[in-house]
């Protein structure tokens, strides 16, 4: 007798959440009680239960020693701190805010036909990896404006892909790549350098108390990076992500020229774009006493940078708001031209519309929201972070060893500790005096760190906007089965594999030949 196929079983992502979570919980109280015991007088699990760093007072301006443990949420305070934090979990989770928003905003601009018309700007000649390479080179750059990228360019590149009659997954992977994995690069100096060169500024002073790290000196390596990863991610997702994908079969119009109702939308849209870009520019001017003029700076911040892409910047708050409006009222504008939106009725539904599409994403980061702030609460991923540091300072090796080890060391951290910024405030007192003495600058301790920590944010359900791209994953998946948590990071593991090893390169090539990483800045002292 023939055996009988059985179909695979497969946890759905929300089943997996769940189990992370209780994981999690359990996780906690055996490393909490590890820690605590004792033999012979000594407590030799104490490594895997707690740990300490020196962090950085902001208003003193001096290194603090901190002390932290596992915290075990498997205990009465541990379930009152998970039961009474659901809600606010979930509320506050960044994503989920940021998506909503961010939502209205593309749905109009594609529901009008504004992103068909734009593709059918095109020539007929230009090659579709040319769309890609933009789409990547998008997502490394985002990242001068924080999580961006994410909430936009994951959907924009679903939207792109399909108009181009290719498989819209490819979309969302080139884009959730080009995000995440070239998060620690990007050809312009943001608020991310500032945080960086803080906490180097403050190991770097622990051996030489006039030791100034300057805010420009990456620039010239992460121009390069920037340049060399958006190749790479083209050339992986051209050659063997979109292969992979079956072709897609839809009913998109055949109609490959202009309309004249759609060159008037598009004129209406670029007048409307107009008006909004003089807006911008009025709002961002330094120093102006006309009314409204450098609305969205933060005056209170030193230069202009701080003052427009510093953390407290009410540009940088607001940009979320601001692209989507600007894509929301470019939409209508487009819709009014081309007489696909006819009333208010019609906006209404386009909104309404998405939102039915976004109903597994919304479930899909409650879990996601409670699954992070538990176990960030258990304090789990600091403390191996501080545990892989001690390791290198034990070793007590030096040169390009210590490079090397450095990088891998931070990858595997960054896995369980996703956010750069708390990451290097943690590890920088410790490791920047251990190169100095290797004779390394404090500089390409810098770029070690933000090259290695950026590959792996695409393989961690840590990392608080990968449900975003597993939710557009199964939003655009044409097959029956729900796409699982191996799937989506089975596309990512070949960005992740590359990108980690051209990074590595390209750090070892500038030490070993010395070339600047940025004006006056070399590897070494």
């Amino acid at each position: 007798m023939a055996r009988k196929n059985k179909k695979k079983k497969t946890l759905s992502p929300i089943t997996v959440f769940i189990i992370l979570i209780v994981g999690t919980i359990i996780l906690s109280a055996v490393l909490s009680f590890l820690g605590k015991i004792e033999i012979n007088n000594k407590y030799p699990f104490s490594w895997l239960s707690q740990g300490s760093y020196s962090s950085l007072n902001s208003v003193t301006g001096k290194l603090e020693t901190q002390v932290i443990e596992v915290e075990s949420l498997l205990n009465t305070k541990g379930l009152q701190y998970i039961i009474s934090n659901f809600v606010s979990n979930f509320v506050s989770f960044a994503p989920l805010g940021m998506i909503l928003i961010a939502f209205i905003g593309v749905t109009v601009a594609e529901k009008s036909g504004l992103f068909k018309a734009l593709s059918l700007i095109r020539k007929e000649t230009s090659p579709k990896w040319v769309f890609t390479f933009i789409l990547v080179l998008l997502g490394v750059i985002s990242s001068l404006f924080t999580d961006l990228g994410y909430v936009f360019l994951i959907p924009l590149g679903a939207i792109i892909f399909s108009l181009q009659k290719r498989n819209p997954i490819a979309g969302i992977v080139a884009a959730f790549a080009g995000v995440a994995g070239g998060y620690g690069v990007s050809a312009f100096v943001s608020s991310f350098d500032t945080s960086l060169a803080l906490y180097t500024n403050a190991g770097a002073q622990i051996l030489d108390s006039k030791y100034n790290v300057p805010l420009f000196g990456n620039i010239f390596y992460i121009l390069i990076a920037t340049i060399i990863i958006s190749i790479i991610g083209t050339i992986i997702t051209e050659k063997i992500i979109l292969p992979k994908l079956p072709n897609k079969k839809d009913d998109i119009d055949e109609i490959q020229i202009l309309d004249r109702r759609q060159k008037r939308g598009l004129l209406f849209t670029a007048l409307a774009d107009i008006v909004l870009l003089i807006a911008f520019i009025y709002m961002i001017i330094p120093n102006c006493p006309l009314p409204g003029a450098g609305l969205l700076l933060d005056t209170a911040s030193e230069g202009y940078i701080n003052q427009l892409l510093g953390a407290n910047s009410y540009f940088q708050q607001g940009l979320v708001v601001i692209v989507s409006a600007i894509l929301f009222i470019s939409g209508i504008a487009y819709g009014l031209g081309s007489k696909t939106i006819k009333n208010d009725n019609d906006i209404i539904d386009f909104i309404t519309a998405s939102k039915n599409n976004i109903g597994y994403l919304i479930i899909l980061l409650f879990f996601a929201s409670q699954f992070i702030a538990i176990f960030k609460k258990t304090n789990i991923g600091t403390i191996i972070n501080i545990s892989l540091i001690e390791m290198i300072r034990d070793l007590n090796i030096t040169g390009l060893p210590l490079v090397i080890l450095f990088f891998i060391i931070i990858m595997l951290g960054s896995f369980l500790l996703t956010s750069p910024t708390l990451k290097w405030s943690i590890i920088a007192p410790t490791i920047v005096p251990i190169f100095m003495q290797s004779n390394i600058s404090p500089e390409f301790v810098q770029v070690i760190y933000r090259s290695a920590a950026s590959p792996i944010n695409i393989l961690t359900p840590l990392l608080a906007y990968y449900v975003i791209y597993l939710a557009f994953l199964q939003i655009y998946n044409t097959n029956d089965e729900v796409v699982t948590m191996k799937k989506s990071f089975s596309y990512m593991m070949p960005y992740a594999l590359i990108f980690a090893l051209t990074f590595l390169i390209l750090i070892v090539i500038w030490y070993i030949i010395g070339l600047p990483i940025g004006p006056g800045v070399y590897p070494t002292l």
